[in-house]
């Protein structure tokens, strides 16, 4: 596996517990409960940064790399590069409902969960299809210049939550993070235990 390929799948990872993360948290907002508003925050805007500032231009230059190379097979694909732009304006939006939120702004309750919602659900539904179409398609068709060129284009930028250094102003985030996937973990194996007991009987 490229080098490349194998970071943007840990970049998808490490997405996809932030989603969980801010779902857990929004729901708990959608039964009128009090969400962790520093995680919701720090979520908002870590989507608002690191995607566009490295995850989306490491997939741009192996597009661009397959669409030189590999024109017909990139045309399959181009759609997804162009839902970067949408994914980012829906990023904006929520981190403006969040701050509408805690500026005390007379806002609807469901409006906040639905657009919470559509966002998470727009995310996961992206980076499945690029999981199921666009790496699969670039590990298959280009070759190992390919990938030479693509790692001699590429900007190095550090994730600044999930990187060797976690930014002070992500530090909550990452704290709470690691703390509700502790407790989620327990309470799955408690559950899984208890299932298992009461079918053995």
């Amino acid at each position: 596996m490229a080098p490349v390929i194998e970071t943007l799948r840990k970049d998808h990872r490490n997405i996809g517990r932030l989603l969980e993360a801010l779902e857990h948290q929004i729901e708990i907002f959608a039964q009128a409960g009090a969400p962790d508003y520093d995680v919701v925050v720090g979520i908002a805007e870590y989507f608002l940064e690191y995607p566009d500032r490295c995850h989306h231009p490491k997939e741009n230059v192996i597009f661009d790399q397959l669409s030189r190379e590999h024109p017909q097979q990139a045309s399959t694909v181009e759609n997804l590069l162009s839902e970067h732009r949408a994914l980012h304006e829906q990023a904006l939006q929520f981190r403006q409902t969040v701050s509408a939120i805690l500026n005390d702004t007379d806002i609807a309750r469901d409006t906040v969960v639905n657009a919470a919602r559509l966002f998470i659900e727009t995310e996961r539904r992206h980076m499945q299809k690029e999981e199921e179409h666009f790496l699969p398609l670039a590990e298959q068709v280009l070759t190992k210049a390919d990938w030479s060129h693509i790692e001699g284009a590429l900007a190095y930028v550090r994730d600044p939550l999930f990187g060797g250094r976690v930014e002070q102003r992500f530090s909550r985030v990452r704290e709470r993070l690691l703390a509700w996937e502790r407790e989620y973990r327990i309470d799955r194996d408690l559950q899984t235990a208890g299932t298992s007991t009461s079918v053995g009987g």
